[in-house]
Parts: structure tokens; sequence; C-alpha cells
């Protein structure tokens, strides 16, 4: 397909995303459509006063635990890419992205679906809290390797805050709009691909649902989050290109 006509078939899809709040039942099988970039997100979360013996600056503790029992999974849920805004990228950018999280198995899957993880603190903020989060990550690669270097945004529920928690029966599916950040390679070794000729050439999504458990005092955080096993099944890439201005600026 020539390069123009990709261009202009993924224009038109960015200009037909849905922007606005949570809008549920906007299509036979779409049960729920949230525009991220439309929302500034609550994520500051309260901490309990500081005493004498608790001044000075905060210190964190987060642990994260992969799935390890597949058998106990919640579902299968098809993660597609459906647009980008634009086709052509430099790092640094923020490309805005919309994907469609669909539940591709035979079981209900409960998804968190709210933008404000403050919302969910309890009102004594020395107090424990449980929530669940759904984590969103623009993956972008070449022919020969694939990296999560396009951004992240999450959203989070729990089941005792209303309209936090989504359930997709089988067959529906949601929207999300969000705005990422394409980032140069942590690792080395892509990087050295993409130098020796493997272009950035194409970019997807994947998502991840995590239980987390969340402790916060003046002084201290410990968060502990376990993912959910889910069976993950992705769309077609969307085909991108992404140059780096610094190589194709001129040495002094």
């Amino acid at each position: 397909m020539p390069r123009n006509v990709q261009q202009a078939l993924i224009a038109q899809a960015a200009l037909a995303l849905v922007f606005g709040a949570i809008v549920p039942g906007a299509a036979s099988q779409e049960v729920a459509s949230v525009d991220l970039t439309q929302v500034t997100q609550r994520t500051t979360l309260r901490r309990p006063p500081s005493t004498a013996t608790t001044s000075g600056g905060a210190i964190g503790n987060n642990e994260n635990h992969a799935c390890t029992d597949p058998s106990k999974g919640i579902g299968t849920l098809r993660t597609t890419l459906v647009a980008l805004d634009r086709a052509q990228y430099q790092f640094g950018d923020q490309p805005t992205f919309e994907v469609t999280i669909e539940n591709a198995g035979s079981d209900p899957v409960q998804l968190p679906y709210s933008p404000h993880l403050a919302d969910l603190q309890p009102a004594d903020a020395s107090k424990p809290f449980d929530f669940s989060q759904l984590s969103l990550v623009l993956w972008i690669g070449g022919k020969q390797w694939n990296a999560n270097m396009g951004g992240m945004v999450n959203l989070y529920g729990t089941d005792d805050h209303s309209q936090t928690m989504l359930t997709l029966h089988p067959g529906e599916w949601v929207r999300i709009i969000a705005k990422g950040k394409i980032e140069p390679p942590l690792d080395g070794g892509v990087m050295d691909l993409i130098r020796a000729g493997d272009a950035i050439n194409h970019a997807n999504a994947q998502v991840s649902v995590a239980k987390t458990a969340l402790q916060i005092t003046a002084s201290a955080s410990s968060a502990v989050s376990t993912e959910l096993c889910v069976t993950k099944l992705q769309g077609p890439a969307v085909p991108i290109e992404v140059t780096n201005p610094a190589q194709s600026t001129p040495a002094p």
C-alpha cells in the first residue's frame, strides 16, 4: 500500500475518535468509551498527618508479581490499536492513540474503568486499601523486536465504588483514547538493531490487569501488585515511522 494511502487511512481513523467522558452503550457491542486526553486524572493520594517522629521525606516500597497460575485466569481480552493521530513521529513525541479492549472469551470479565485513583482512597488516609488497575501500554517495534516505548496509561476501580468497575460480556468491548510518549529504548540491544537498519515500522497495544494493596503513612508507602492471569490476544499492528532527531542532525 502506498505511504500516502496509509497516512490518509490513519488520518481518517483519527478523525473518527469519540471525544468525551465515559459514554455507555455507544454501539451495538461497544459498551463504554473514555477519552483520557480530555480528563485531568486525580491520582495524587493523601498522607496521614506527620508527627515529630515522622518528619522528613517520604519513601516508597513497590512489589510487582506476575501471573503465576494461568488456570485461575479471569478471561480472554483482545487489544486492538485502532488509530494513531499520524503516521510519522520522532522520539519525544506524544501520540494520541485509540484502542479497543474486547472480551474475546466465553465468560464475563470485570475491568477497572475510572481515571481517578484518588477517589478510591478511604477518608482516613492511614487505612490500607485495595484496588484494581488496568494498564494500557503503547508498544512499537521493527521486524525482529517489540518494546514498550510508547507510553502507558492506567485506569482504576474497586467493587465498593460505583461506576469504577465495568463488566464486559463475551463479544463486548470498551474504547480508550489516550496520549503516550515515544521514548528511546533503554535496552542497548534494541538500539543496536535500530542503528543496524531494523527501524521502527509498526505500533500495537497491550493491556494488563492487576490487584494492588496499598498502605500509606506519613513518611512511607507500600504497594504490592499482583497481575491477574489474562489470555491476551492482539489486533493487527498499525504502520508508523519513528526517527531520532539526533541521527538527522549533522555533527558540528
